[in-house]
């Protein structure tokens, strides 16, 4: 391709670009500083006269028809069914099957370009003239090495369950980990509604059981302020620490003391005892598993001076505990009409697993920056909890001699079906399915807070080098909190203070918040029985 012809495509398509896409651009000359670049690229003309791409070696698109070639692949993943949901694209290549697919729903479908090498973008760009496919199509373009990148384009079209992947092969086979990754990805977004839509179908009846009989023991709704009380609470630039309960746990027992000294505590429920007996008594612990076994985890809480924090459709023996409750909003539909009417808890989010709900919680109460201990999401070492957890306790008590303990662990190692993925410590470590979503969870939750911040990026922090590697957490070491200056008394006169006044408030409220109580009761035809 001659000189001249190339700049004049690349002007054209350049316009555009600067019109629909500011920065892509910019980022697209800059490819050009490189004084390495990762492919070799090379055109050359196909049997039919239209230009082919070869990178390192390999040909991208057909060397006789790539224009027949990109039609039978755009008819394969666009070609009948609906006209929703979102096409993304894995290799862009000269775009000739991207074109295609677009072409098929007539510009209906929305767009997502996945390329790994952005050099490959600027040939296709120097190459063939896209202005009408940029100006007349909805597109979002995910470039480089940031897997996460896929979350923000389907966040921005808010598509998450009719998703078809457009693969060029030929590109993918060059960095097959890497497309790998985003693929996970996708499926993940394609999949936590659906699990979350399945935990609800498969616990309802438990839920609203739970929820029934905590309104008539101690009218729970009423009776508990909710977790949106305690937004900002730690904006004193506090550091605060979460405690899952993640098999590398064992590691941080002698020091957690010296880091509650200097941070303010979050636990899951089934970390509780384990912190109790490192010497640590949280401010919080969360509970949000409405099972009767995981209201165990919460046994001799009276021991514990440690906020609960929990929804109404918890197992009721759950409530019993902790010396002060708040309330996030519980996923039972019947609870959620009846909370909005009362009294907005507050929501937190849900990925399937208490730390997901816990670090929400950590969110609402916006620390200046958030350390996390057990956060492991793998299963280091073949470990599948903390030693002395629950489960183990648990699975000691029911052993027997044709089923030890160690084979109920090797059967939660096997059935999930595990697979080896990127450690935080760029090593490998053992996961499954269950907990790789968790971790997509944590990976979207990041991308989504830090994407709406222009600046003051939250710093999360991972002590678990040897679990799962999550993209936006990254990973510290003791001494980073261990530096901190000791903070515990000015917490503690924060937290009492705060707790008080949220008392007094939620106190003087309460006579309208028995009226409204009154008023939902009316209204959803019915009085709340055991």
């Amino acid at each position: 391709m001659k000189e001249m012809e190339k700049n004049d495509i690349w002007a054209k398509n350049a316009a555009v670009l600067t019109k629909f896409f500011p920065g892509l651009v910019e980022q697209l000359v800059g490819v050009e500083t490189s004084a390495t670049p990762p492919v070799a690229l090379r055109l050359e003309a196909a049997a039919d006269g239209e230009p082919t791409l070869v990178v390192n070696g390999m040909y991208i698109h057909s060397k006789r028809e790539p224009l027949r070639e990109a039609a039978r692949l755009a008819d394969a993943v666009a070609g009948g069914g609906a006209r929703r949901g979102v096409i993304v694209a894995f290799g862009f290549g000269l775009g000739y099957a991207v074109v295609a697919a677009a072409e098929q729903r007539g510009n209906s479908r929305p767009l997502i370009i996945v390329e790994k090498h952005p050099e490959i973008l600027k040939k296709a760009f120097e190459t063939r003239d896209f202005t009408g496919f940029l100006s007349k199509n909805i597109i979002a373009f995910a470039l480089g090495c940031t897997e996460d990148s896929i979350f923000g384009a389907l966040s921005f079209f808010n598509e998450k369950k009719d998703v078809r992947i457009l693969k060029n092969r030929a590109l993918v086979q060059l960095d097959e980990a890497w497309y790998a990754g985003i693929e996970r990805r996708i499926h993940t977004w394609q999949t936590k509604d659906a699990v979350n839509e399945a935990t609800v179908k498969r616990f309802g009846d438990r839920w609203t059981r739970n929820f029934l009989k905590n309104c008539a023991m101690s009218n729970c709704v009423c009776a508990y302020p909710g977790v949106s009380r305690l937004k900002g609470l730690l904006k004193r630039d506090i550091p605060l620490l979460l405690v899952a309960a993640g098999p590398s746990l064992d590691g941080a027992t002698r020091l957690l003391p010296a880091f509650a000294e200097r941070c303010a505590v979050v636990g899951v429920d089934t970390s509780l005892h384990y912190l109790i007996r490192s010497g640590v008594d949280p401010d919080w612990i969360v509970s949000g598993d409405a099972q009767y076994w995981n209201s165990r985890h919460l046994d001799r809480l009276g021991a514990s001076n440690a906020c609960l924090v929990t929804e109404s459709a918890i197992y009721p023996l759950t409530l019993r505990h902790g010396k002060r409750t708040f309330l996030f909003a519980t996923p039972l539909p019947l609870g959620k009409q009846i909370e909005e009417r009362v009294d907005p808890k507050g929501r937190l989010g849900s990925g399937g697993s208490v730390a997901t709900t816990a670090f929400d919680f950590c969110l609402e109460l916006e620390p200046s920056v958030i350390f996390i201990a057990g956060l492991d999401l793998s299963f280091p070492h073949y470990k599948t909890h903390f030693k002395d957890a629950f489960f183990e306790k648990q699975a000691n008590a029911q052993a027997a001699r044709l089923c030890p303990a160690e084979t109920r662990s090797f059967r939660t190692l096997r059935d999930g079906d595990p697979f080896y993925a990127r450690a935080a410590n760029g090593g490998k470590t053992l996961t499954d399915k269950r907990l790789s979503l968790y971790a997509a969870w944590f990976e979207n939750r990041l991308f989504s807070i830090n994407s709406a911040r222009s600046q003051n990026k939250l710093a999360v922090y991972s002590l678990s080098e040897e679990g799962l590697a999550i993209n936006g957490l990254q990973t510290a070491r003791a001494d980073d909190i261990l530096s901190l200056p000791p903070r515990r008394p000015e917490i503690h006169s924060l937290l009492h203070s705060a707790f008080d006044k949220i008392e007094r408030d939620f106190a003087d409220e309460g006579r309208e918040r028995m009226e409204r109580w009154t008023a939902a009761m009316s209204a959803i035809g019915g009085h709340v029985q055991d």
